[in-house]
């Protein structure tokens, strides 16, 4: 699957981005009514609106330049079409899995694209949660209502983005190590564009 440098750029850093957000979180100490947060949590909240500029950037480039995958494939859940293809190429996973082996991914495979769809409105909806927390909350007071919500959210998304992360990656490795380039071809920065094909 070809990915253009700018792409494979904005996915390295927000990859990283991501990492670093979610170890950092690990260790951060919450503000809470009669107690600051501290040094970790003050390293979680500027880099999380970077982190979320890069993913808008993402966004714009995806919409000004399509890539290999159709969008319908990132969210095939809206297209009766799409979900048939997911299902299907769902079912050749598990027949080749059951012979411990991985198929070798055409371009644009449903099932791969339809898991960076997920990954990508997840870490966008962490980055947006994120913000609104930032940019409303009171220091030192406790947060209700729809902001109390908000958190809620914001935090469940990071449990579900460390399940994500296992996935995709486990997954990177795995097609790796059965020799179909998958890491290689996304992370070499040198290949000229007119390689896509």
């Amino acid at each position: 699957m070809y990915y253009d440098r700018l792409t494979r750029l904005l996915h390295l850093l927000i990859a990283l981005g991501i990492v670093g957000q979610l170890m950092n979180a690990l260790v951060m100490i919450h503000p809470k009514p009669g107690r600051m947060g501290d040094g970790f949590y003050a390293a979680h909240e500027a880099p999380g609106q970077v982190l979320l500029g890069l993913l808008m950037l993402h966004w714009r480039w995806r919409m000004a330049r399509p890539g290999p995958v159709a969008f319908v494939r990132l969210f095939p859940w809206f297209s009766p079409l799409a979900c048939r293809e997911l299902f299907a190429d769902g079912q050749r996973y598990l027949a080749c899995m059951r012979r411990f082996s991985l198929p070798h991914d055409p371009v644009s495979a449903p099932l791969a694209s339809a898991v960076q769809g997920v990954g990508l409105l997840m870490a966008t909806l962490l980055g947006i949660s994120g913000t609104l927390i930032f940019w409303t909350m009171a220091p030192g007071v406790k947060m209700t209502g729809w902001l109390h919500a908000v958190k809620e959210l914001h935090e469940g998304l990071g449990i579900g983005m460390w399940c994500y992360l296992l996935l995709h990656a486990g997954m990177g490795m795995a097609h790796q190590m059965a020799g179909h380039a998958t890491l290689s071809r996304m992370f070499r920065f040198r290949e000229q564009e007119s390689e896509q094909g």
